[in-house]
Order: C-alpha cells, then sequence, then structure tokens
C-alpha cells in the first residue's frame, strides 16, 4: 500500500491523474483506507492487554507522539523552509497546528506535508482507541455498537455530505475529515476483538483474493468522487476491511531471503509515505526527464526510509517505550 500511494503520487505529479476504476486511481485512495484499517488492527493486538487506566492511557499516547512526530517534526522544517525560500511566507500558527499535532483536531485541512492529513486523523483516532479498548475489555457488545454507530457516520459523509456530482478535489476538505474514515480505524480494532481466537487459515487466501478482485477490477470510473460516495464507498470499504482480516489470518512460512526485505520495508512505511514528496521534488531539480526522476526517487526513497527508521526513529521509538518505567 505504500508503494502504491506512492507510485500513485508520482503518476498525478509527473503524469495524469488516475481516475476511479484504474488499479492506481483505486489504490490511491483506499491504500491510506487500508492503512487506517491496519492501524486499528494493530493498535488492538499490541495494547489490548495494556491500556486498563488513566495511567496506561497516557503510556499510550507518549509511545504513539514518539513514533509519529521525530520524522514529522523534520519533514515540516524542510517544507517550511523550502516555502520560506521561495515566497518570503511562514505561517507560525499552521506551524504549531502542524508540530504538535493540533491539526488533527482543530483543522485537518491545515496540514503542511503531502499526505499528512492522514497522520492527522490518526492522532485523532488515537486519542479515542484507549477509551474503545477499555469498553471491549468491559463490554463487547456495547463497543461494537459504537463501531456500528461510527460506521452509520461514515454513511452519512458518503451518501449525504460528499456529493458524487462534483469532484474530489473540490470536497477534499469534507473527504479529509477525521469522522468521515473514523469508521475505517474503528473496524479494524473490530476485527481484532471478535475474530482474534478465530482459525481463518483457511479462507484467508480467499478473503484476500476476493477484496483484491474488487478493489483491482469492480466496475467504476470517471473521477474519484465514485469510489468515496454511495453505494461504491461500502463495497470498496468492505473489501479494505476484508483484505486486512485476509492477511492478518493468512498463514504463510516465507523464507528469510524472501521476507526480510519485505519486512524492512513493513518498518519504514511510515518514511516512505512521508518523505516521497519532498525527494521528489529534489531530484527533479537535478533530473528533467520524469521517467528517470520518478524510478530514481522510488529507489531513493526506500533507502532513505530505512537508514531513518534504523538510526533517527527508532532510538525515539525506545525512548518512548521506557515512558512506562519513568511513569510507573
Amino acid at each position: 500500500m505504500a508503494l502504491a500511494i506512492m507510485i500513485y503520487h508520482f503518476m498525478a505529479w509527473e503524469f495524469v491523474q488516475p481516475q476511479s476504476g484504474s488499479l492506481l486511481g483505486n489504490f490511491g485512495v483506499y491504500g491510506v483506507s487500508i492503512f487506517f484499517v491496519l492501524s486499528g488492527l494493530s493498535m488492538a493486538i499490541v495494547y489490548n492487554n495494556y491500556i486498563r487506566d488513566f495511567d496506561s492511557s497516557l503510556v499510550f499516547f507518549i509511545r504513539r507522539l514518539f513514533r509519529l512526530l521525530p520524522l514529522l517534526w523534520v519533514t515540516i522544517s524542510i517544507t517550511t523552509g523550502i516555502n520560506f525560500i521561495l515566497n518570503g511566507e511562514i505561517d507560525i500558527y499552521k506551524i504549531f497546528l502542524n508540530v504538535t499535532l493540533l491539526f488533527g483536531f482543530i483543522a485537518p485541512g491545515e496540514y503542511i506535508n503531502t499526505g499528512a492529513w492522514s497522520i492527522g486523523n490518526e492522532v485523532f483516532y488515537y486519542a479515542f482507541t484507549p477509551i474503545l479498548i477499555m469498553l471491549y475489555a468491559r463490554n463487547k457488545q456495547a463497543a461494537n455498537i459504537v463501531v456500528l454507530s461510527l460506521v452509520a457516520l461514515g454513511g452519512y459523509f458518503a451518501f449525504y455530505a460528499l456529493d458524487p456530482s462534483k469532484t474530489l478535489a473540490d470536497q477534499w476538505q469534507i473527504y479529509i475529515n477525521p469522522f468521515n474514515n473514523f469508521f475505517l480505524y474503528a473496524c479494524g480494532l473490530a476485527l481484532y476483538y471478535n475474530l482474534h481466537q478465530l482459525n481463518m487459515a483457511k479462507i484467508a487466501p480467499y478473503l484476500i483474493l476476493a477484496s483484491m478482485v474488487i478493489l483491482i477490477f469492480y466496475p467504476v470510473s470517471g473521477n474519484q468522487i465514485n469510489i468515496v460516495t454511495g453505494i461504491n464507498r461500502c463495497i470498496f470499504s468492505i473489501a479494505a476491511i476484508v483484505l486486512t482480516l485476509g492477511f492478518y489470518k493468512l498463514e504463510v512460512n516465507f523464507p528469510e531471503w524472501f521476507s526480510k526485505p519485505f519486512a524492512n520495508l513493513g518498518e519504514s512505511t511510515y518514511g516512505v509515505y512521508i518523505l516521497h514528496p519532498i525527494l521528489l521534488m529534489f531530484v527533479n531539480k537535478v533530473i528533467s526527464n520524469p521517467f528517470v526522476s520518478v524510478a530514481l526517487t522510488g529507489v531513493i526513497t526506500i533507502i532513505v526510509a530505512n537508514i531513518s527508521y534504523k538510526f533517527y526513529e527508532r532510538p525515539f521509538i525506545k525512548i518512548g517505550k521506557k515512558q512506562r518505567i519513568i511513569l510507573c
């Protein structure tokens, strides 16, 4: 998904905007949706036995901030610096909202870095994660009702708030409202609490296949607003959730020579997502051929993201994990 979103951006910026029904057009939108589902599932897997009260919730927030902020601050600094050099402008309030991640709560559209709107959404969902986890620990039925309520809220955006007669770009501020995608994150949590004890290894490959067929071949065309509104929003969202479930329940043992590169890419996904727009900008200053520029930027992005994770991000992650000892 990280690679699909990166390629989608490269295609849109350097060549032509992918439309609904195309591989990149669909995954350019629902790659992020799958991230939301996967994020909710991951938080449930990691913290289901940990978050129990205010103190453990506070540790959860601190760990998340140590994961997100270090690299985000670097990219904010670079982007803001470039904008100041080129335009002589600097928006202190906007910078404040971004370095504190408050933009996700106050003004979702005021993100500085390309794609950072989803990070603002993520942080918004993190604020409710301890509540949902503690509710699932006490009353699974009540928690499922809350998740279904968020699904209904997503339906409001799909059928009423977003107008299918207008382009997605014209309604971008509505689409990135954190309440529009909250149901995806919540469904990721729900997958764990309702299905983690079930052995679904035999059907997992079929879940993956069925969802991929929908995400790639479902008949739709035109502007991408057509895949985020109406019944199509329901179909594609279900496919995103089922795809995540399929990989969660898949039991396959790959040799290390094959799995290790994907494991490294998985660790550096955050860097791939947030660094590729900046790196493309620098590469374009040196190379004029868009095909060469895109290919080279893709390789550089993966390398830089891996280096960033191992030598810059991971030390901060370790510091965040140690906060449990300090607070206790």
